[in-house]
Protein backbone atom coordinates (compact mmCIF):
# COMPACT_ATOMS: atom_id res chain seq x y z
CA UNK A 1 0.00 0.00 0.00
CA UNK A 2 3.03 1.74 0.87
CA UNK A 3 4.83 1.78 -2.43
CA UNK A 4 0.76 2.24 -4.19
CA UNK A 5 0.69 5.53 -2.70
CA UNK A 6 5.03 6.74 -3.05
CA UNK A 7 4.21 5.38 -6.91
CA UNK A 8 0.89 8.03 -7.44
CA UNK A 9 3.00 10.78 -5.73
CA UNK A 10 5.59 10.70 -7.57
CA UNK A 11 3.43 10.69 -11.13
CA UNK A 12 1.70 13.58 -9.31
CA UNK A 13 4.64 15.55 -8.80
CA UNK A 14 7.03 15.03 -11.98
CA UNK A 15 3.11 15.62 -14.13
CA UNK A 16 2.83 19.08 -12.21
CA UNK A 17 6.38 19.92 -12.84
CA UNK A 18 6.20 19.23 -16.68
CA UNK A 19 2.99 20.99 -16.57
CA UNK A 20 3.94 23.92 -15.13
CA UNK A 21 7.20 24.15 -16.83
CA UNK A 22 5.35 23.09 -20.52
CA UNK A 23 3.08 25.85 -19.73
CA UNK A 24 5.64 28.83 -18.59
CA UNK A 25 7.25 27.95 -21.81
CA UNK A 26 4.88 28.07 -24.26
CA UNK A 27 2.80 31.22 -22.64
CA UNK A 28 6.18 32.78 -22.87
CA UNK A 29 7.28 31.83 -26.26
CA UNK A 30 4.32 32.51 -27.48
CA UNK A 31 3.85 36.20 -26.31
CA UNK A 32 7.56 36.79 -27.12
CA UNK A 33 7.41 35.80 -30.65
CA UNK A 34 3.75 35.48 -32.04
CA UNK A 35 3.34 34.71 -35.48
CA UNK A 36 5.55 37.50 -36.66
CA UNK A 37 8.35 34.62 -36.98
CA UNK A 38 11.28 33.87 -34.72
CA UNK A 39 13.17 37.14 -35.32
CA UNK A 40 10.46 39.32 -33.59
CA UNK A 41 11.59 37.61 -29.98
CA UNK A 42 14.50 39.73 -30.16
CA UNK A 43 13.08 43.03 -30.89
CA UNK A 44 14.58 45.80 -32.90
CA UNK A 45 18.45 45.15 -34.20
CA UNK A 46 19.71 47.95 -31.70
CA UNK A 47 18.66 45.34 -28.92
CA UNK A 48 18.41 42.31 -30.15
CA UNK A 49 22.25 40.86 -29.26
CA UNK A 50 21.16 41.75 -25.89
CA UNK A 51 17.69 39.83 -25.81
CA UNK A 52 19.34 37.18 -27.86
CA UNK A 53 21.64 36.36 -24.69
CA UNK A 54 19.24 36.66 -22.12
CA UNK A 55 16.99 34.44 -24.24
CA UNK A 56 19.71 32.04 -24.20
CA UNK A 57 20.33 32.36 -20.24
CA UNK A 58 16.85 31.51 -19.54
CA UNK A 59 16.08 28.91 -21.80
CA UNK A 60 17.02 26.00 -19.55
CA UNK A 61 14.69 27.46 -16.82
CA UNK A 62 11.86 27.20 -19.08
CA UNK A 63 12.48 23.94 -19.98
CA UNK A 64 13.15 25.08 -23.87
CA UNK A 65 14.06 22.75 -26.09
CA UNK A 66 17.94 24.43 -27.84
CA UNK A 67 16.50 24.24 -31.64
CA UNK A 68 14.37 27.20 -29.80
CA UNK A 69 17.47 29.75 -29.73
CA UNK A 70 19.13 28.41 -33.10
CA UNK A 71 15.50 28.72 -35.13
CA UNK A 72 15.67 32.18 -33.45
CA UNK A 73 19.13 33.19 -34.05
CA UNK A 74 19.14 32.19 -38.00
CA UNK A 75 16.00 34.37 -38.67
CA UNK A 76 17.11 37.47 -36.99
CA UNK A 77 21.22 36.95 -38.32
CA UNK A 78 21.03 35.01 -41.26
CA UNK A 79 22.61 31.41 -41.20
CA UNK A 80 26.55 31.79 -40.77
CA UNK A 81 25.75 34.24 -38.03
CA UNK A 82 22.64 32.45 -36.46
CA UNK A 83 24.98 29.20 -36.76
CA UNK A 84 27.95 30.60 -34.24
CA UNK A 85 25.75 33.30 -32.25
CA UNK A 86 22.92 30.17 -31.29
CA UNK A 87 26.34 27.85 -30.55
CA UNK A 88 27.43 30.31 -28.16
CA UNK A 89 24.24 31.55 -26.41
CA UNK A 90 23.56 27.84 -26.00
CA UNK A 91 26.53 26.88 -24.23
CA UNK A 92 26.06 30.17 -22.16
CA UNK A 93 22.38 28.69 -21.15
CA UNK A 94 24.86 24.95 -20.63
CA UNK A 95 26.45 26.92 -18.01
CA UNK A 96 23.36 28.22 -15.92
CA UNK A 97 22.71 24.50 -15.30
CA UNK A 98 26.62 23.58 -15.26
CA UNK A 99 27.53 25.18 -12.66
CA UNK A 100 25.85 24.89 -9.88
CA UNK A 101 25.39 21.30 -10.38
CA UNK A 102 29.23 21.04 -10.02
CA UNK A 103 29.38 22.93 -6.36
CA UNK A 104 26.86 20.03 -5.72
CA UNK A 105 28.98 17.63 -7.17
CA UNK A 106 32.01 18.31 -5.30
CA UNK A 107 30.12 17.99 -2.12
CA UNK A 108 28.29 14.89 -2.63
CA UNK A 109 29.13 13.13 -6.04
CA UNK A 110 32.76 13.17 -5.99
CA UNK A 111 33.56 11.65 -2.58
CA UNK A 112 31.06 8.66 -3.39
CA UNK A 113 32.50 7.67 -7.16
CA UNK A 114 36.11 8.47 -5.63
CA UNK A 115 35.64 5.49 -2.98
CA UNK A 116 33.10 3.99 -5.19
CA UNK A 117 33.79 3.91 -8.60
CA UNK A 118 37.65 4.66 -9.18
CA UNK A 119 37.72 3.64 -12.78
CA UNK A 120 34.91 5.79 -13.58
CA UNK A 121 35.85 8.79 -11.96
CA UNK A 122 39.38 8.46 -13.30
CA UNK A 123 37.80 8.30 -16.99
CA UNK A 124 35.75 11.32 -16.10
CA UNK A 125 38.62 13.39 -15.43
CA UNK A 126 40.90 12.05 -18.30
CA UNK A 127 38.13 11.70 -21.06
CA UNK A 128 35.86 14.78 -20.16
CA UNK A 129 36.24 16.16 -23.57
CA UNK A 130 35.63 13.92 -25.33
CA UNK A 131 32.41 12.57 -23.63
CA UNK A 132 31.36 16.20 -23.60
CA UNK A 133 31.65 16.47 -27.74
CA UNK A 134 30.53 13.16 -28.25
CA UNK A 135 27.34 13.35 -26.41
CA UNK A 136 26.42 17.29 -27.62
CA UNK A 137 27.05 16.05 -31.14
CA UNK A 138 24.35 13.24 -30.62
CA UNK A 139 21.05 14.84 -30.62
CA UNK A 140 19.78 11.75 -29.10
CA UNK A 141 20.91 12.71 -25.71
CA UNK A 142 19.04 15.52 -23.34
CA UNK A 143 21.08 19.00 -23.90
CA UNK A 144 20.55 19.94 -20.10
CA UNK A 145 20.27 16.81 -18.32
CA UNK A 146 23.67 16.32 -19.62
CA UNK A 147 24.83 19.91 -18.40
CA UNK A 148 23.79 18.70 -15.15
CA UNK A 149 25.46 15.50 -15.43
CA UNK A 150 28.58 16.84 -16.26
CA UNK A 151 28.37 19.21 -13.41
CA UNK A 152 27.62 16.70 -10.80
CA UNK A 153 30.48 14.69 -11.84
CA UNK A 154 33.18 17.45 -11.80
CA UNK A 155 33.93 17.33 -15.37
CA UNK A 156 36.44 20.32 -15.77
CA UNK A 157 34.82 23.79 -16.95
CA UNK A 158 36.93 24.34 -19.82
CA UNK A 159 36.20 20.96 -21.24
CA UNK A 160 32.62 21.41 -21.16
CA UNK A 161 32.43 24.93 -22.21
CA UNK A 162 34.17 23.71 -25.61
CA UNK A 163 32.76 20.45 -26.14
CA UNK A 164 29.79 21.98 -25.84
CA UNK A 165 30.41 24.98 -28.55
CA UNK A 166 31.99 22.22 -31.11
CA UNK A 167 29.04 19.48 -30.26
CA UNK A 168 26.11 21.62 -31.24
CA UNK A 169 27.38 23.10 -34.66
CA UNK A 170 25.84 20.84 -36.41
CA UNK A 171 22.62 20.70 -34.82
CA UNK A 172 22.81 25.04 -34.89
CA UNK A 173 23.81 24.88 -38.26
CA UNK A 174 20.77 22.74 -39.29
CA UNK A 175 17.86 24.54 -37.34
CA UNK A 176 19.71 27.93 -38.59
CA UNK A 177 19.36 27.28 -41.99
CA UNK A 178 15.64 26.04 -41.52
CA UNK A 179 14.73 29.04 -39.98
CA UNK A 180 16.92 31.81 -41.91
CA UNK A 181 16.55 30.32 -45.50
CA UNK A 182 13.05 27.68 -45.38
CA UNK A 183 13.02 26.75 -48.88
CA UNK A 184 13.29 22.88 -49.94
CA UNK A 185 16.47 23.61 -51.51
CA UNK A 186 17.96 25.28 -48.98
CA UNK A 187 16.68 22.19 -46.08
CA UNK A 188 18.60 20.14 -48.85
CA UNK A 189 21.99 22.03 -48.90
CA UNK A 190 21.13 21.78 -44.80
CA UNK A 191 21.48 18.19 -45.10
CA UNK A 192 24.59 17.68 -46.89
CA UNK A 193 26.23 20.54 -44.84
CA UNK A 194 25.29 19.24 -41.78
CA UNK A 195 26.82 15.55 -43.39
CA UNK A 196 29.70 17.49 -44.13
CA UNK A 197 30.44 19.42 -40.57
CA UNK A 198 29.60 16.50 -38.85
CA UNK A 199 32.52 14.53 -40.43
CA UNK A 200 34.62 17.55 -39.78
CA UNK A 201 33.36 17.68 -36.09
CA UNK A 202 33.96 13.71 -35.47
CA UNK A 203 36.95 12.98 -38.02
CA UNK A 204 39.63 14.96 -35.21
CA UNK A 205 38.01 13.44 -32.61
CA UNK A 206 38.74 9.94 -33.69
CA UNK A 207 42.59 11.16 -34.98
CA UNK A 208 42.70 12.55 -31.33
CA UNK A 209 41.46 9.11 -29.94
CA UNK A 210 44.45 7.10 -31.60
CA UNK A 211 46.81 9.50 -30.55
CA UNK A 212 45.03 8.84 -27.04
CA UNK A 213 45.27 5.54 -27.15
CA UNK A 214 49.06 5.28 -28.15
CA UNK A 215 49.51 7.00 -24.85
CA UNK A 216 47.16 4.38 -23.26
CA UNK A 217 44.67 7.26 -21.85
CA UNK A 218 41.89 6.66 -25.06
CA UNK A 219 37.93 6.44 -23.99
CA UNK A 220 38.32 3.28 -24.96
CA UNK A 221 40.47 1.75 -22.33
CA UNK A 222 38.59 3.72 -19.88
CA UNK A 223 35.61 2.36 -20.80
CA UNK A 224 37.07 -1.03 -20.55
CA UNK A 225 37.82 -0.27 -17.16
CA UNK A 226 35.36 0.76 -15.60
CA UNK A 227 33.03 -2.38 -17.59
CA UNK A 228 35.78 -4.13 -15.70
CA UNK A 229 34.96 -2.73 -12.23
CA UNK A 230 31.13 -3.10 -12.72
CA UNK A 231 31.53 -6.89 -13.34
CA UNK A 232 34.01 -6.75 -10.24
CA UNK A 233 31.30 -5.65 -8.11
CA UNK A 234 28.36 -7.15 -9.44
CA UNK A 235 29.95 -10.53 -9.29
CA UNK A 236 31.23 -9.74 -5.94
CA UNK A 237 29.42 -12.29 -3.03
CA UNK A 238 26.44 -11.78 -1.38
CA UNK A 239 27.72 -13.14 1.34
CA UNK A 240 29.69 -12.12 4.74
CA UNK A 241 33.35 -11.21 3.71
CA UNK A 242 34.95 -14.53 4.64
CA UNK A 243 38.42 -14.82 6.57
CA UNK A 244 39.90 -17.93 7.31
CA UNK A 245 39.16 -17.94 10.86
CA UNK A 246 36.82 -16.88 12.97
CA UNK A 247 37.49 -16.05 16.88
CA UNK A 248 33.98 -17.30 18.76
CA UNK A 249 35.51 -15.47 21.54
CA UNK A 250 35.48 -12.02 20.14
CA UNK A 251 32.76 -9.84 19.45
CA UNK A 252 32.34 -9.04 15.47
CA UNK A 253 32.41 -5.89 13.96
CA UNK A 254 29.32 -5.93 11.01
CA UNK A 255 29.88 -2.67 8.87
CA UNK A 256 26.55 -1.68 6.83
CA UNK A 257 26.84 1.27 4.30
CA UNK A 258 24.52 3.87 3.36
CA UNK A 259 22.18 4.82 0.35
CA UNK A 260 23.75 4.01 -3.30
CA UNK A 261 27.42 3.05 -2.08
CA UNK A 262 28.72 -0.86 -2.36
CA UNK A 263 30.82 -2.60 0.16
CA UNK A 264 34.13 -0.69 -1.30
CA UNK A 265 32.99 2.52 0.43
CA UNK A 266 33.95 0.43 3.57
CA UNK A 267 37.53 -0.67 2.93
CA UNK A 268 39.17 2.39 5.00
CA UNK A 269 37.30 1.74 7.48
CA UNK A 270 37.54 -2.06 7.48
CA UNK A 271 41.62 -1.60 7.20
CA UNK A 272 41.31 0.91 9.93
CA UNK A 273 39.00 -1.39 12.42
CA UNK A 274 41.37 -4.65 11.69
CA UNK A 275 44.41 -3.00 12.10
CA UNK A 276 43.01 -2.74 16.06
CA UNK A 277 42.24 -6.08 16.45
CA UNK A 278 38.98 -6.02 15.64
CA UNK A 279 36.99 -9.15 13.24
CA UNK A 280 35.35 -6.77 11.08
CA UNK A 281 32.35 -8.25 7.88
CA UNK A 282 30.38 -6.70 5.56
CA UNK A 283 27.62 -7.87 3.49
CA UNK A 284 26.70 -7.37 -0.17
CA UNK A 285 23.32 -5.22 0.77
CA UNK A 286 22.27 -5.49 -3.31
CA UNK A 287 20.21 -2.78 -5.12
CA UNK A 288 21.34 -1.43 -8.56
CA UNK A 289 23.37 -3.38 -10.87
CA UNK A 290 23.46 -6.02 -7.50
CA UNK A 291 25.54 -3.94 -5.21
CA UNK A 292 24.41 -0.21 -5.22
CA UNK A 293 22.09 -0.05 -2.38
CA UNK A 294 19.36 0.81 -3.48
CA UNK A 295 16.42 -1.94 -2.03
CA UNK A 296 13.96 -1.04 0.96
CA UNK A 297 14.97 -0.33 4.54
CA UNK A 298 12.62 -3.04 5.55
CA UNK A 299 13.38 -6.01 3.55
CA UNK A 300 16.79 -5.14 3.63
CA UNK A 301 16.53 -5.34 7.94
CA UNK A 302 15.07 -8.56 6.94
CA UNK A 303 17.86 -9.83 4.88
CA UNK A 304 20.49 -8.91 7.57
CA UNK A 305 18.76 -10.54 10.26
CA UNK A 306 19.06 -13.95 8.14
CA UNK A 307 22.31 -13.33 7.91
CA UNK A 308 23.45 -12.55 11.16
CA UNK A 309 21.33 -15.49 12.97
CA UNK A 310 23.05 -17.89 10.05
CA UNK A 311 26.82 -16.44 10.90
CA UNK A 312 26.12 -16.50 14.75
CA UNK A 313 25.19 -20.00 14.68
CA UNK A 314 27.94 -21.31 12.64
CA UNK A 315 30.93 -19.74 14.05
CA UNK A 316 29.78 -19.79 17.54
CA UNK A 317 29.66 -15.74 18.26
CA UNK A 318 27.32 -14.68 21.08
CA UNK A 319 26.65 -11.26 19.87
CA UNK A 320 27.38 -8.52 16.99
CA UNK A 321 28.30 -5.31 17.23
CA UNK A 322 27.27 -2.84 14.23
CA UNK A 323 28.78 0.42 12.91
CA UNK A 324 26.71 1.85 9.89
CA UNK A 325 26.78 4.78 7.66
CA UNK A 326 23.94 7.30 6.45
CA UNK A 327 20.70 4.57 5.61
CA UNK A 328 22.46 2.04 7.03
CA UNK A 329 21.76 3.00 10.34
CA UNK A 330 18.22 3.23 9.88
CA UNK A 331 18.37 -0.71 8.40
CA UNK A 332 20.41 -1.20 11.81
CA UNK A 333 18.35 0.27 13.87
CA UNK A 334 14.70 -1.41 12.36
CA UNK A 335 16.53 -4.22 12.67
CA UNK A 336 17.45 -3.59 16.29
CA UNK A 337 14.43 -2.56 17.38
CA UNK A 338 12.10 -4.02 15.65
CA UNK A 339 13.32 -7.63 14.61
CA UNK A 340 14.60 -8.97 17.93
CA UNK A 341 17.93 -8.15 17.05
CA UNK A 342 18.66 -6.30 20.58
CA UNK A 343 19.31 -10.29 21.25
CA UNK A 344 22.48 -10.25 19.37
CA UNK A 345 23.77 -6.58 19.24
CA UNK A 346 24.38 -4.68 22.55
CA UNK A 347 25.89 -1.46 20.59
CA UNK A 348 24.95 0.38 17.94
CA UNK A 349 27.21 3.06 16.02
CA UNK A 350 25.15 5.17 13.50
CA UNK A 351 27.00 7.99 11.22
CA UNK A 352 25.35 10.70 9.67
CA UNK A 353 22.05 8.60 9.47
CA UNK A 354 19.48 10.86 8.21
CA UNK A 355 16.89 9.78 11.10
CA UNK A 356 14.60 12.97 10.83
CA UNK A 357 14.41 12.44 7.42
CA UNK A 358 16.36 14.34 4.33
CA UNK A 359 15.38 16.53 2.16
CA UNK A 360 17.80 14.92 -1.10
CA UNK A 361 14.58 12.56 -1.23
CA UNK A 362 12.44 14.88 -2.65
CA UNK A 363 15.16 15.50 -5.74
CA UNK A 364 14.86 11.86 -6.51
CA UNK A 365 11.36 11.61 -6.11
CA UNK A 366 10.65 14.46 -8.05
CA UNK A 367 12.47 12.00 -10.81
CA UNK A 368 11.66 8.43 -12.67
CA UNK A 369 13.72 6.97 -9.84
CA UNK A 370 10.97 8.00 -7.33
CA UNK A 371 9.16 4.43 -8.83
CA UNK A 372 11.69 2.34 -8.86
CA UNK A 373 13.49 3.38 -5.12
CA UNK A 374 11.27 2.35 -2.15
CA UNK A 375 14.34 3.61 0.18
CA UNK A 376 13.97 7.59 -1.23
CA UNK A 377 10.67 7.24 -0.13
CA UNK A 378 11.17 5.91 3.46
CA UNK A 379 13.97 8.43 3.94
CA UNK A 380 11.68 11.56 3.23
CA UNK A 381 11.25 13.71 6.90
CA UNK A 382 8.39 12.69 8.56
CA UNK A 383 7.43 9.27 6.43
CA UNK A 384 5.49 6.74 7.90
CA UNK A 385 8.64 4.15 8.21
CA UNK A 386 10.68 7.05 9.84
CA UNK A 387 7.39 7.80 12.24
CA UNK A 388 7.10 3.97 13.04
CA UNK A 389 10.94 3.52 14.05
CA UNK A 390 10.92 6.71 16.44
CA UNK A 391 7.99 4.99 18.59
CA UNK A 392 9.95 1.75 19.06
CA UNK A 393 10.51 0.91 22.35
CA UNK A 394 14.82 0.54 23.09
CA UNK A 395 15.76 -2.60 25.18
CA UNK A 396 17.61 -2.41 28.10
CA UNK A 397 21.16 -2.88 28.18
CA UNK A 398 21.25 -1.83 24.18
CA UNK A 399 23.19 1.47 23.46
CA UNK A 400 22.90 3.52 20.14
CA UNK A 401 25.68 6.05 19.62
CA UNK A 402 24.82 8.85 17.35
CA UNK A 403 27.72 10.55 15.29
CA UNK A 404 26.34 13.43 13.87
CA UNK A 405 27.88 16.90 12.87
CA UNK A 406 26.88 20.16 11.38
CA UNK A 407 29.09 19.83 8.77
CA UNK A 408 27.18 17.09 7.17
CA UNK A 409 25.02 18.12 4.29
CA UNK A 410 22.93 15.17 4.39
CA UNK A 411 22.01 14.87 7.58
CA UNK A 412 22.65 18.23 9.29
CA UNK A 413 23.22 18.65 13.07
CA UNK A 414 20.78 17.02 15.09
CA UNK A 415 18.64 15.49 12.13
CA UNK A 416 21.07 12.87 12.78
CA UNK A 417 19.96 12.05 16.10
CA UNK A 418 17.83 8.89 16.84
CA UNK A 419 14.61 10.34 19.25
CA UNK A 420 11.94 8.56 20.92
CA UNK A 421 9.64 8.76 23.85
CA UNK A 422 10.94 5.45 25.21
CA UNK A 423 14.34 6.81 26.04
CA UNK A 424 15.56 5.39 28.87
CA UNK A 425 19.48 6.84 28.46
CA UNK A 426 20.56 4.64 26.16
CA UNK A 427 20.55 6.94 23.13
CA UNK A 428 24.26 8.79 23.58
CA UNK A 429 25.06 11.74 21.14
CA UNK A 430 28.51 11.79 19.92
CA UNK A 431 29.15 15.43 18.13
CA UNK A 432 31.74 15.75 15.67
CA UNK A 433 31.17 18.93 13.66
CA UNK A 434 34.40 18.73 11.93
CA UNK A 435 33.45 16.04 9.68
CA UNK A 436 31.40 15.99 6.83
CA UNK A 437 28.66 13.43 5.53
CA UNK A 438 31.28 10.59 3.63
CA UNK A 439 34.49 11.51 5.86
CA UNK A 440 32.50 9.18 8.76
CA UNK A 441 34.26 6.21 6.27
CA UNK A 442 37.91 6.75 6.46
CA UNK A 443 38.85 9.81 9.11
CA UNK A 444 40.80 8.20 11.58
CA UNK A 445 39.50 10.51 14.62
CA UNK A 446 36.01 8.53 13.62
CA UNK A 447 37.91 5.41 14.04
CA UNK A 448 39.60 6.54 17.31
CA UNK A 449 36.13 7.00 18.54
CA UNK A 450 34.62 4.04 17.27
CA UNK A 451 37.68 1.69 18.69
CA UNK A 452 36.89 3.52 21.88
CA UNK A 453 33.11 2.86 22.16
CA UNK A 454 33.79 -0.91 20.89
CA UNK A 455 36.22 -1.27 24.32
CA UNK A 456 34.48 0.04 26.57
CA UNK A 457 36.35 3.25 27.16
CA UNK A 458 34.54 5.83 25.05
CA UNK A 459 32.99 7.08 28.64
CA UNK A 460 35.80 7.45 30.77
CA UNK A 461 37.69 8.97 27.94
CA UNK A 462 34.53 11.63 28.03
CA UNK A 463 34.66 11.93 31.76
CA UNK A 464 38.99 12.52 31.53
CA UNK A 465 38.33 15.25 28.82
CA UNK A 466 35.73 16.96 30.61
CA UNK A 467 37.81 16.79 33.76
CA UNK A 468 40.56 18.33 31.91
CA UNK A 469 38.20 21.25 30.65
CA UNK A 470 37.24 22.05 34.02
CA UNK A 471 40.79 22.15 35.35
CA UNK A 472 41.57 24.62 32.94
CA UNK A 473 38.86 26.94 33.82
Amino acid sequence: MSYIKQVKTVFLIETAIILVLGGFAYIFWTNMCGSNGWASCLGDSSTAPIWFVVYSIIRPILATPIMIIALIAGDAFGPFWGTILSAMGITISCMVLYLPAKYIGKIYVKPFLSANLPAMWRLMRTQDFKVVCITRWIPFFPFDLLSIVFGVADFRFKSVLIGSFIGVLPECYMFAHISGEPTASAIQSVIYSLTVMSGAILVPLLFYEIISRKRGSSLWNRLRGVYRELVFEIRANNEIVRRNTYDSNKIPVILVYGFFSSRRALAVLERILQARGFQVMSFNLGGMFGVFFTKGIRETAAFIDKKIRSQCKRHGFKKVHIVSHSKGGLVAAHWLLKLGGHNYCDKLITMGTPFKGTIYTYLALSTPLGFIWRDVWQMRPGSEFLKELHDLELPENTKIYNFYSEKDKVATGEKALFETAHNNGSIIPVPMHHVSHFEFLYRRDVGDTITAILRDEFHSQKATRTEQASSDL
